[in-house]
């Protein structure tokens, strides 16, 4: 429902003009019936259709600061896609013949109008159904569309709070992780605009890897939000190396969040201190 709506509010008085100009197009031109046209009349349409259907492909295919297409491949895609123009134009000719037979064996006495209307209104809704091209951003998603990441300094009352979860056992690699943190950057994309639950790490090149490759570090960080929600806080291995710290609810947080509607994350707006968590392990 949420999608539907947004797709609808997309649609603007603006942009309905360019659809509604194709389905009023579409449906004159069907009001015209192919059977009536003059053999050498039918043959030069299909033969305009495939001339601007080739002509529309030679000049989108024009060259661009990214790509030069040769001549050639440009040519030969014009050819071909006019042939297919029309050819596809003929057959159309064919299956409009049949759709008119057909409605007047219904005991429609004048078809042309309502194939005209059907043409109209499909015409206009495969346009308005058809997915808008996508658009330039700014900030976060244009960072991420084309560029590299970023590193930065992990903040220092974090790297304390990893530091002392890495120090609750010495088991899973927590020796190799420690050393792996003491160079480690945070990866981002951009300059965030509000805090995320979730941090990217870059492990300094050369590191020890930790064995197991890839898991979840059996160490927690769980603190309480000033709401009151239980929350947790936990780190991801993968290829031996740091890999991402993550926020997540309790599950009987989560239960609790399902029965009242809170949700649990609204009340995040910091990564929280060593002094404000309780470390466990798991069994």
């Amino acid at each position: 429902m949420t999608e539907m709506t947004q797709s609808t509010a997309r649609i603007t008085k603006k942009q309905l003009g360019f659809p509604l100009a194709a389905g009023i197009a579409s449906g004159l031109l069907t009001l015209i019936d192919p059977a009536k046209l003059r053999p050498g009349a039918r043959r030069a349409t299909v033969a305009a259709s495939g001339i601007v259907t080739g002509a529309v492909v030679w000049l989108s295919s024009s060259s661009n600061d990214e790509y030069v297409p040769a001549k050639e491949l440009r040519g030969s895609l014009a050819l071909g896609m006019g042939a297919l123009g029309a050819v596809g134009t003929h057959y159309g000719f064919v299956l409009d013949r049949k759709i008119h037979q057909t409605l007047l064996s219904r005991g429609i006495r004048n078809p042309r109008p309502l194939m005209a209307l059907v043409s109209g209104i499909l015409s206009t809704g495969v346009i308005l159904l058809e997915p808008p091209a996508a658009t330039k951003t700014t900030g976060h998603d244009n960072d991420i569309c084309g560029a590299t990441p970023l590193e930065r300094e992990i903040p220092q009352p974090l790297r304390e709070l990893l530091a002392a979860m890495l120090t609750v056992t010495e088991d899973f690699g927590a020796p190799l992780l420690r050393e792996q943190l003491a160079g480690a950057r945070e990866q981002h994309w951009g300059e965030p605009m509000e805090f995320t639950t979730e941090l990217a790490f870059v492990a300094p090149e050369g590191a020890s890897l930790a064995v197991p490759r890839n898991y979840t570090f059996p160490v927690h960080a769980d603190f309480t939000t000033s709401p009151g929600q239980q929350m947790r806080m936990s780190l991801q291995i993968q290829d031996g190396v740091l890999a991402s710290l993550f926020i997540d609810a309790l599950p009987e947080q989560l239960a609790a969040a399902q029965g009242d509607d809170a949700d649990p994350f609204e009340a995040l707006t910091r990564w929280p201190l060593v002094s404000e968590v309780t470390f466990t392990l798991e069994d």
